[in-house]
């Protein structure tokens, strides 16, 4: 089983889950870097193929595709990355919380982590992540520039609340 990795149902695994599901690399390619894609799909290919092919076992290859996605992923946004087994639980619920928000689309929810701080410029960086949020599914360019803009966005948040900013 898988674990030992992270399976928060945050964006990125959930990204994984529905790739390997649908065997559309699409779905994961905007959380790693560009230079894996290649690794990646290749990997995909097999885990959707042998998950498929032995009834939806879970496999070797599929636990390979998980911790191969959460490496690039966690190598390739460093301290951005949203794996929140490294995390302190501030963090873990910062991040937890600004997910939820952008999923529902509801900025007062990030308010109730941090009520006393001015919202001017939080709000303007969050209005513009839910513009990126809004790109054609297949257009991984695009889906990477909404992926580095939510990730910056987590980073802003957990500053503020950490008084770094």
């Amino acid at each position: 089983m898988i674990s030992h990795i992270n399976l928060h149902n945050g964006p990125v695994m959930s990204a994984a889950m529905r790739a390997l599901e649908t065997g559309e690399a699409h779905y994961i390619l905007i959380w790693i870097p560009e230079a894996s894609e290649n690794k990646l799909k290749n990997l995909l290919e097999k885990a959707y193929y042998e998950r498929y092919t032995q009834k939806n076992a879970h496999t070797h290859i599929v636990d390979w595709y998980f911790t191969t996605v959460n490496h690039l992923h966690s190598g390739y946004f460093g301290p951005r990355n949203l794996d929140i087994s490294k995390k302190n639980p501030e963090e873990k619920m910062t991040i937890s919380l600004v997910e939820r928000a952008f999923e529902n689309g509801n900025f007062e929810e990030i308010g109730t982590i941090i009520p006393d701080t001015p919202t001017g410029e939080m709000r303007q960086r969050f209005d513009d992540v839910m513009k990126k949020r809004d790109y054609r599914e297949k257009n991984i360019a695009a889906g990477r520039v909404y992926v580095s803009a939510f990730t910056d966005f987590i980073v802003f948040v957990n500053n503020i609340r950490s008084g770094s900013i």
